[in-house]
Order: C-alpha cells, then sequence, then structure tokens
C-alpha cells in the first residue's frame, strides 16, 4: 500500500463501522467485494495519505475508485487511526468470535466477552505471528467453556481463515499515466453516478492539488480549527456562526481573486482556458492561481474573520440558529473584503455598513435562489463604480434601499410572516430586531439578547417561543394543524418558568394578570416590542395573527433603522446596562467603546487627545439620546480594562473616578455633569471596567475642547459629529 495515495478528488472517509464489519465478514467468506480503479500520476499531482500516521511520499498510484474499502482495510490490518468527514482521528475496531464466526463493532460487551479478539487489527499489527496469537487466544478462554479438541481446531482454523484475509485477490484496473485531471475527474464522476455528484469547487480542489497544494491544505486547516474552540487563547477561525468547508472559503477566495461567483467560470479560468482561442495556456494558468494565492491569503486573515463576525452581531445575530443560509454568511464576508482591501473603507464605516447589507440580505434570502449568479452580478458593480470607499458605501446602500422598498415593509414581508415555519428568514430578522431595539422577554426585564447568548445554556432554555394563543385553547375552539397552530404571527419570546405558568389557558384568561403586573412604561414598550395589537387577548385568532403581522413587520423595519441611526435602540428602563448588554449589541447610537481615558497603549498620542476622545462622546450622549461609555474596552468589544489608566498617575477607583469628573466638568460645565453623568466600575475576569452612564440633556450641551470653546457634539449612527452654524441651530430646534 506504501505506493498508493488518494487523489484529491476523492472525499473523506464517510463508511460506517458497520459497513466496515461487513466488508471484513465478505472477505473472510471469500465473498465478491469489488474492484479498484488506480490512476498512475505524474509526480506533481498530490495526494492524500490513507491513515493520519502515514507518512508523506510521492505516489505512483492513485486511487480513483475504491477510497473507502482500501482505507477500511489499511485502517484494520494496521491498527491506524483514519481521518474521518470531520477531520478528526477516529480508530477502528472490529471484533470477531471464532467460535461463532460472528463479527462485531466493537463495544463494551465484546470487549468484556473472552471469546471475542476484541479488535481483529492484533492478529496483523501485534507481530506475534498467527500461530502464537492463536495459542496466546485459547489460553485466555475461561475453563467454564470446556472445549474439546475439535472446537480448540475449529477456533486455531477460523483465526487463521482470518488472518489470510491478507491475501485477498482483488480486481485492479489502472488508468494511464497520460490522462490529465480533468478527464480521470470525468470518469470518476460516471463511475460515482449513483453517489453524491462532483461539483465545480471540487474540481478547483483538485486543480489546486495539482499547482498550488499548499493552498489546499491551508483552506483544510482553517476548516479543521473553525469546528474546534481555541485552547488557551490561541488565535482561532472558531465562532458561534459558521463553522466553513473548506470549498465554501474556496468560493471566497475565488470571488475576491477572480471576481467570479459561478464556480465553473472560475474553473475554466483557473485552467488557464484562453476565451477566445479556445485553449489552455499555461501563462494564463499561472497568473490566475497568483490572483487565488493573494486573495486567499486575505480569506484566511482572523483579524479580517473575525471583524466580520463583529459585523453580523452588529446586526442583531447570535449564535448558528438565527443563520438560515450559509451562503449568505460567506458572501457577506467576501463582500466585506471587497470593501476593505479593494475600496479601502474605514474600519468602522465598513462594519455598519456590512451590517446591513448582512441584515437585508438574510431577511430577503437574497442568496438561496440561483446564489452563484446573484453574486456574479454583485460582483459585477463593484467593477462599474469608482475604487473610492464612498462609492463602495452608496452602491451597497443603493442596493439595500432598491430591495427594502416602502412596499417591500407595508406588503411584501407581511405576507412572507404568513408562515408556520420554525426555520424562517423572517423570524429570524424579528429576532435579530428584538436584539437591536434593546428589547426584553414579554413579561420579564431581562434583555431577549442575554438570553439568546450562545454561552448561556442548561437543561432549559432561558428563552422560549411562546404560543401567545396556546395550541390546546386553539384546538379545543376548532383550529388545527401545524400552518394554522404554529404561526410565526402566533409567538413571543418569554422565559421559561413564564412559559410554564401561562399553560394552555386562553389569551383574556391568562394574559390581563400578567402584563397588569408592569408598570406603564414596561407596557409600552412590551406591546411594541412583542407587536400586541391594542386588546388583542380579546380579538378572533385570525384577525389577531393578519394584524400582528403587520406589526412585527413595522419592529423589523424599526430594527433595521437601528442600523441606519434612525431609530434610537435601547428603549427599556435600565439606565445602567452591564459589560454583557454592552457587548451584546457593540457600538451603537448609545453605546461607544474606548480602550482609554488618558494613556495612550500603542501611540505616541497625547494625552489631551485622549482626554477629548471620551468628552467628545459624554457631550454627544447628552445632545442625542443619552448612553453609555465604557473605558477600557476596545472598538472590538476586547476586555482591556483601566488598570493603565490607573497606573499612570498611581490612582485607585475612587482617584480615578475624581479624575474623570473633573475632566467632564471642566469641559462641559459642573451642573451639566452633576445631573447627567454617572461614573461606575464593574469588573469582569478580574478586569476593572470604567462605565459611563449619560442621560439625554433637556438642553444643548457645549464642550470646551481644541475645537473650540463652545463646540456642539450629536450622535449619528455609532459616530460622534460636530454641527455648527444653521445645522447646529436646525438640530436644537428640532431635537430639544
Amino acid at each position: 500500500m506504501g505506493t498508493l495515495g488518494l487523489p484529491d478528488l476523492q472525499r473523506p472517509f464517510v463508511w460506517k463501522r458497520s459497513r466496515i464489519r461487513d466488508l471484513f465478514d465478505s472477505l473472510y467468506k471469500g465473498f465478491p467485494a469489488g474492484y479498484f480503479l488506480f490512476w498512475n500520476t505524474q509526480k506533481q499531482v498530490d495526494s492524500h495519505s490513507i491513515g493520519s500516521g502515514t507518512e508523506a511520499r510521492e505516489s505512483q498510484k492513485m486511487i480513483v475508485d475504491g477510497q473507502q474499502r482500501l482505507t477500511s482495510l489499511y485502517a484494520v490490518m494496521k491498527g491506524k487511526p483514519i481521518i474521518n468527514e470531520a477531520n478528526e482521528e477516529q480508530l477502528i475496531k472490529i471484533a470477531f468470535n471464532p467460535l461463532t464466526e460472528e463479527f462485531s463493532v466493537a463495544n463494551a460487551s465484546s470487549d468484556n466477552n473472552p471469546e471475542f479478539i476484541s479488535n481483529i487489527s492484533d492478529i496483523w499489527a501485534s507481530g506475534k505471528g498467527s500461530f502464537s496469537f492463536i495459542n496466546d487466544f485459547i489460553k485466555q478462554l475461561p475453563e467454564t467453556l470446556e472445549l474439546d479438541d475439535a472446537q480448540r481446531s475449529m477456533i486455531a482454523n477460523n483465526i487463521q481463515q482470518l488472518e489470510n484475509i491478507r491475501n485477498y485477490q482483488f480486481s485492479v484496473l489502472v488508468l494511464s499515466a497520460e490522462l490529465d485531471v480533468d478527464t480521470v475527474a470525468e470518469i470518476f464522476q460516471r463511475i460515482n453516478a449513483g453517489g453524491i455528484p462532483l461539483n465545480s469547487a471540487d474540481f478547483i480542489l483538485t486543480l489546486m492539488s495539482v499547482y498550488w497544494v499548499e493552498g489546499r491544505h491551508q483552506l483544510e486547516d482553517f476548516s479543521r480549527r473553525a469546528k474546534i474552540p481555541s485552547a488557551d487563547y490561541v488565535a482561532s477561525p472558531y465562532n458561534v456562526f459558521h463553522a466553513p468547508a473548506p470549498d465554501q472559503m474556496l468560493r471566497v477566495a475565488v470571488g475576491l481573486g477572480l471576481k467570479r461567483g459561478v464556480l465553473q467560470n472560475a474553473y475554466q479560468v483557473l485552467r488557464g482556458r484562453d476565451p477566445v482561442e479556445k485553449k489552455v495556456k499555461e501563462d494564463l494558468r499561472d497568473a490566475r492561481f497568483a490572483d487565488l494565492q493573494d486573495a486567499q491569503a486575505k480569506v484566511l486573515n482572523l483579524t479580517d474573520w473575525h471583524e466580520y463576525i463583529t459585523c453580523i452581531k452588529a446586526a442583531g445575530f447570535r449564535s448558528k440558529s438565527m443563520l438560515t443560509s450559509a451562503n449568505n454568511f460567506l458572501y457577506g464576508y467576501l463582500i466585506y473584503l471587497v470593501g476593505q482591501h479593494e475600496f479601502g473603507v474605514e474600519r468602522r464605516t465598513l462594519r455598519n455598513v456590512i451590517s446591513r447589507w448582512f441584515f437585508m440580505s438574510a431577511l430577503t434570502g437574497r442568496y438561496t435562489g440561483s446564489p452563484e449568479t446573484v453574486l456574479e452580478a454583485d460582483l459585477r458593480r463593484f467593477q462599474q463604480i469608482e475604487r473610492t470607499p464612498d462609492a463602495f458605501v452608496q452602491l451597497l446602500d443603493t442596493v439595500i434601499s432598491n430591495q427594502l422598498t416602502d412596499d417591500y415593509w407595508r406588503v411584501t414581508l407581511p405576507e412572507q410572516l404568513d408562515s408556520s415555519s420554525a426555520y424562517s428568514p423572517y423570524l429570524f430578522g424579528y429576532h435579530a430586531a428584538l436584539n437591536l431595539l434593546g428589547a426584553t422577554a414579554l413579561f420579564s426585564n431581562v434583555r431577549i439578547s442575554d438570553l439568546l447568548d450562545p454561552a448561556v445554556s442548561g437543561t432549559k432554555s432561558p428563552v422560549e417561543r411562546h404560543h401567545l394563543f396556546p395550541k390546546a385553547y386553539l384546538r379545543s375552539i376548532g383550529f388545527s394543524g401545524t400552518y394554522r397552530l404554529n404561526q410565526i404571527a402566533n409567538y413571543a419570546f418569554v422565559e421559561w418558568a413564564d412559559n410554564i405558568s401561562i399553560s394552555d389557558n386562553s389569551p383574556q384568561d391568562y394574559f390581563p394578570d400578567l402584563f397588569n403586573g408592569l408598570t406603564d412604561q414596561e407596557k409600552a414598550n412590551a406591546s411594541y416590542w412583542h407587536a400586541l395589537p391594542d386588546q388583542w387577548h380579546s380579538l378572533e385568532y385570525l384577525d389577531f395573527i393578519t394584524q400582528r403581522r403587520k406589526l412585527i413587520a413595522d419592529v423589523i423595519r424599526d430594527g433595521f433603522k437601528v442600523l441606519t441611526g434612525d431609530v434610537v435602540p435601547n428603549k427599556s428602563t435600565n439606565a445602567e446596562p452591564s459589560v454583557a448588554e454592552l457587548l451584546a449589541n457593540m457600538e451603537t447610537l448609545r453605546i461607544e467603546f474606548k480602550s482609554t481615558a488618558r494613556v495612550p497603549l500603542s501611540s505616541d498620542v497625547p494625552e489631551k487627545v485622549i482626554n477629548e476622545g471620551v468628552i467628545k462622546t459624554v457631550a454627544a450622549f447628552m445632545n442625542s439620546e443619552g448612553g453609555t461609555l465604557g473605558i477600557g474596552i476596545s472598538d472590538d468589544g476586547d476586555l482591556l480594562g483601566i488598570q493603565p489608566d490607573l497606573d499612570f498617575k498611581k490612582q485607585d477607583l475612587d482617584g480615578y473616578q475624581n479624575w474623570l469628573s473633573t475632566l467632564f466638568m471642566n469641559a462641559m460645565g459642573q451642573s451639566v455633569v452633576a445631573k447627567g453623568v454617572n461614573i461606575r466600575f464593574e469588573t469582569v475576569d478580574d478586569c476593572v471596567m470604567c462605565l459611563v452612564d449619560v442621560r439625554k440633556s433637556s438642553s444643548p450641551v457645549y464642550a470646551d475642547t481644541i475645537k473650540g470653546k463652545e463646540t456642539f457634539y450629536v450622535r449619528v449612527g455609532n459616530t460622534t459629529r460636530i454641527l455648527a452654524g444653521a445645522e447646529m441651530v436646525k438640530y436644537s430646534k428640532d431635537h430639544f
């Protein structure tokens, strides 16, 4: 087997252990077990080793058909682990009873039964030889079996017969070395027509194995590491949304480097096919592979990867359970990279526009029907505009506005919400909107974004989707069927304990008592967030879900407007959000992060400039809708703590609080700060953050900064801007 390898058009080992057991049973009995198709190859063609312990070597023959059988033989007869479909090592153990000639997938029962050879690999891999192995096996059998000579002879013969499997004669066909990769791939496709067909990504990966094997291995390594949480804080692609397969990351690299969304087109380009002369040219192939290499380095960059993950969180999505399309996730990353590397969009601006784009594409299912064609059209648009950051942002916002029209919000989306699907982009768009708006669960003061945190787990989910009209109640009044009972418009988020207490009671029985336990503000918030029509509990069910669909669509629209800065989030009465709540929303109209208030962490920026960063934010909060400034938290949400600030003047927390209060008072006035600013501290994992809660001011607040003694700052989205002249006058008139 040392001269055999797997061409990269083959897939990982996928056979179940029961099928391996049956293979050895057939070989033991001398039944036909298929044939092998090999390919004599040139040395440049890459291959995978069969077992995880096999040393790399240049394969003279590759397995085109028969991989699963040959890998099974190798794994069992050599006692070597294989690499399974999840890219994990797996040891295959098959047990055998030489008295009954029964094969079994090894388990606790066969391991503890002395009549079984618990792992037949020992016959070939132990190095004892069959006679020594037979004697040792018979000696360990319990005396209670009372074996006679005939039985001992039968055991010996059966073990010898099993050992002789190594001499089984398979039929082998060998393809000529003159055949190219495309031809061999076509042969593989035809003889496996009944299985999973190869796609264009498989063919491109095979080309990579021939001309750039390191690139393929990079994709596989990224994919493998994305499935497993990082140990010891080592940088890793792992995240709570998606663990991409190698071919999925390849799609992103192809889109970025070759500007192709349709992989069949990209395959022809990578081959070096001249579109005019209709033939393959080596110089064209080399040039396109150079483009792919450059793009793939950007695609696999962990800084960009995790910044994109932050964009998804900023769009209101919390975990993979809220994503209905892997394509949307991957193509969103591609568009992020285009903005980053080809248009030079500033990071914060890029985060904002990609969050809007992701929300739109997830809600509308942009990449669910003919995804490659839609992506190729999107990529073509980028080729037709100026290479400036503003042009990129304007293009995306134009596409977004063309999709999310008034008619979409008023007519199309309510119609799409007429569904009972538990896995719906419209349902998850509603959930994302609730997160963006800072909504709490119905009858609760706990934010939905906290309850949906993927890090929170237990025997019961902390939040449940409650039927506002319970199913049992609906059945009692004549409704039936999943479509009627499980309408999206019949669901609301409640904490699980409340869901249990509601049971199967009618809305008129359970809702008034629970709702009257809320304050007037809490009632108003709950009715808005949870899209409850007035006196909904007294409505007929069909009237209720019809009205609620329109209200849900309005909430989703408002959630999206949080991303455009047109709606203020966090309408709950919680004036002192925790660090966890701040991180759940990231930087918004009412949330800002600063790594430090006085000490430059990575440059020689003067202390006064850093001081003014926090002054401007607080002044802008006062002139807008209020908010919370988190000091000791990076823009990316990393918890840095304020220890560098404390060490700067050797202050304790009281001294730091006094210094910060004085800084604000000197810039904005004592009475303004005394009425509108609260400074507090929170410790997370031994890291102290300073949180500055700012109330909305009833009159304009001016700050004394290097921009002027009476500078007027406001929040626009998640940024701080200066207004002056007529703009400031108009804003003050409308706002205060």
